[in-house]
């Protein structure tokens, strides 16, 4: 038995704007990851989270204004007073599982229009983690929300653009993963192309026999054309796609040099 890691990264964009209203809208999607071999566990890390905001609808914020006999906890309090007494926006930031999906609130940052500035850049990473990635196992996600506190939701031209990178981690056993159900399949093909096996994500084996007298040719993708792709000869030529060694799960097309062609197979997940 072999382990191998495979990682997937991606980048995450996700912007929210007038339209985004007051919902909870998750950072990143994850579609289900397709393999032929038994996958072990799972992991999502997110890196470099960062938000771009600007807010052109309210008046322009002052910095504080700081006097020489201030004390450091004066300085402080009087920050702290324009970052969340100043008419703002507040952007709300979830962690949840994605079954059942239960958001929780770790945190909130302010939204102003700075003055000076036409806008602020915040680091997202310190509101979920001291360390270096985000972990979230190989269930959990993350969300943000623009919440209305006293001054509205995001309107005209505000804008808060999320970005960052996510990077999934799968841990896999090269022997491939136990066939766990079968389905027959027999169809009467001809001279136009006929989509024989739908896109299937879980699917690890197919074979295809040629009961008829015709030539078939195969093609992976929803249209087959004579003379091209995979041809399969006259009675009982057949064809085994193994996805440990040709990863592919999308259409199958087939097509038939006569009608009344018969292409009998099997499909299993």
């Amino acid at each position: 038995m072999t382990i191998t890691t495979i990682a997937e990264s991606k980048a995450i964009t996700l912007k929210l704007n007038s339209a985004s209203a007051s919902s909870i809208i998750p950072v990143f999607s994850s579609a289900a990851f397709s393999t032929g071999y038994q996958i072990l566990s799972q992991n999502i890390f997110i890196k470099n989270l960062k938000a771009y905001a600007k807010i052109a609808s309210l008046d322009p914020i002052n910095l504080p204004n700081f006097e020489l006999e201030d004390t450091e906890t004066d300085k402080l309090y009087k920050t702290l007073d324009v970052e969340w007494g100043s008419p703002r926006k507040q952007l709300n930031l979830y962690i949840s599982n994605t079954d059942p999906v239960d958001w929780n609130l770790i945190g909130s940052i302010s939204l102003l229009n700075p003055s000076g500035y036409p806008y602020r850049m915040y680091n997202l990473m310190d509101l979920y983690t001291d360390n270096l990635a985000i972990e979230l196992g190989d269930n959990g996600q993350i969300g943000v929300q623009i919440q209305d506190v006293g001054y509205g939701l995001l309107t005209g031209s505000d804008l808060v653009t999320i970005h960052g990178s996510r990077l999934r981690e799968i841990v896999v056993e090269d022997n491939p993963a136990p066939i766990t159900g079968n389905t027959p399949f027999g169809q009467t093909i001809g001279t136009s192309s006929t989509v024989v096996l739908s896109a299937n994500s879980s699917r690890k084996y197919a074979l295809f026999v040629n009961e008829s007298f015709s030539k078939v040719y195969l093609n992976f993708g929803e249209t087959a054309s004579l003379g091209q792709g995979i041809p399969i000869f006259p009675g009982g030529g057949t064809y085994e796609l193994y996805i440990k060694d040709t990863p592919y799960y999308g259409a199958i097309s087939a097509i038939a040099t006569a009608d009344n062609t018969t292409l009998t197979g099997t499909e299993s997940v």
